[in-house]
């Protein structure tokens, strides 16, 4: 992924964090997988993170047709929302979400 799409993303996530849009830790982030009250949804996967996580999270989103992508590594994740170490995170705000979609998809301007 191209630096320019890391920092946008990156912005985003930091404006959620504001917001108060973000969820992590391992039993909040299967939860909110499996929640059918939000409809759009996005977890980011920092690219170090364990391999038993990123299997069990990537499980968990293709059964739940959520979107994600690995990006940047945990400390400049947890950088983004102001905590020391993040592997795994889903943001709840909708629009953000698409937002991060067309970034990382090539579709943002």
């Amino acid at each position: 992924m191209e630096d320019n799409v890391i920092n946008r993303v990156l912005s985003y996530i930091g404006f959620a964090a504001t917001a108060n849009k973000i969820v992590f830790g391992k039993d909040m982030i299967k939860y909110y997988i499996g929640d059918p009250r939000i409809e759009k949804k996005l977890i980011l996967i920092a690219n170090d993170a364990g391999q038993r996580v990123k299997k069990d999270i990537i499980i968990r989103c293709e059964i739940n047709n959520v979107p994600y992508f690995e990006i940047s590594n945990k400390q400049t994740l947890a950088k983004a929302i102001g905590k020391s170490s993040i592997s795994v995170l889903g943001l709840t705000d909708e629009n953000l979400v698409e937002a991060i979609i067309k970034v990382i998809e090539g579709k943002g301007n």
